[in-house]
């Protein structure tokens, strides 16, 4: 049996949906399962829960919203697939003809919280398969099987910058997708200066292509030899930069996920989005949030989200210090 399933999400999503692919490798263990995805995406999280990835934007997705007749070698792919799993097009009526057309069991599901829904979205993932599966049970831990090839890569990557072989770094992402998810950069400054002063750890920060500067801005004041930055890294390799790292704080972001998916002691700082629903699950994940008198957060009465100013320096370090102490569970 040949499965394809398509996932329009973020690095946070697909990760957040493996779970559901787990749940789907178990109930059709001899099956051909493509993964459609973000290719780079894929690639570097989604190994062992598929056995071929491609790239979703070179799938002849756009003409399944068109009620226009679909071209021969359009008819051959989608109906070379036994069952279709489409985490994209949900609700649009045209799409759902043409894909249960060509694949009557054809599953075509909603993974983003609609209000009121308070399951957390890898339950929801799981939760669209449950007429195949018969089941939805609680989607457990999130785990990436980052391949070894990575994870030296990753070793290199920090001995060539001269960290010491088997002493591990703090790795500190300030950076997230929307500003009113970063917590202020001058808080990540001060964490940093306490991490250096106070533990004596070397500090990684990690800067994603649309964060150029945090991760210099947040060095600014610390010693040269004590930091890194790993700028705009392929996902890979930054994965395996990560599972070298001690322990990693950050805010609600798609690196927050890998660190935890990775195994990672990983405390997350949430502003608007609710942990509830969003929150990584990897093994030991530690969740900070305070919306007190954040007007947005609370009654939507106000633009700007002041949630995550809440939380202070010394609870993020004394939150980090606990994390720390505890130490990965197996």
């Amino acid at each position: 049996m040949k499965i394809l399933v398509l996932h329009p999400g973020a690095l946070g999503d697909i990760i957040l949906s493996l779970p559901a692919l787990a749940a789907l490798r178990q109930r059709f263990r001899e099956a051909h399962i493509t993964f459609a995805a973000n290719l780079d995406f894929a690639t570097a999280v989604a190994q062992g829960y598929a056995d071929e990835m491609r790239s979703l934007s070179c799938l002849p997705l756009h003409r399944l919203y068109l009620r226009d007749t679909l071209p021969e070698q359009d008819l051959r792919f989608w109906q070379s697939y036994e069952r279709i799993i489409s985490w994209t097009g949900a609700g649009h009526e045209v799409f759902e003809d043409q894909l249960r057309a060509l694949s009557p069991q054809s599953l075509i599901g909603r993974w983003k919280p609609a209000p009121g829904d308070a399951r957390h979205v890898s339950q929801i993932f799981v939760d669209t398969l449950r007429s195949w599966l018969g089941t939805s049970d609680d989607p457990g831990k999130t785990r990436i099987f980052l391949d070894e090839a990575y994870r030296r890569a990753g070793t290199q990557w920090l001995q060539e910058r001269g960290c010491t072989p088997g002493i591990s770094p703090v790795a500190i992402h300030p950076g997230a997708g929307s500003p009113n998810k970063r917590w202020p950069l001058p808080r990540y400054q001060s964490l940093a200066r306490q991490i250096v002063q106070r533990k004596g750890n070397a500090i990684l920060l990690v800067e994603g292509p649309a964060e150029r500067g945090t991760g210099r801005e947040t060095a600014a004041d610390l010693p040269p030899e004590t930091v890194q930055i790993a700028a705009s890294l392929p996902l890979g390799l930054l994965g395996g930069v990560l599972s070298c790292c001690q322990s990693f704080v950050g805010n609600d972001s798609g690196v927050a996920h890998l660190a935890a998916g990775l195994g990672i002691p990983s405390l997350v700082l949430f502003g608007p989005t609710s942990p509830r629903q969003w929150s990584p699950l990897g093994s030991h994940v530690l969740v900070l949030r305070d919306t007190t008198d954040c007007g947005a957060c609370e009654h939507g009465a106000q633009p700007e989200h002041t949630c995550l100013k809440n939380l202070s320096v010394g609870d993020v370090y004394s939150s980090l210090g606990s994390l720390q102490r505890i130490g990965p569970t197996a």
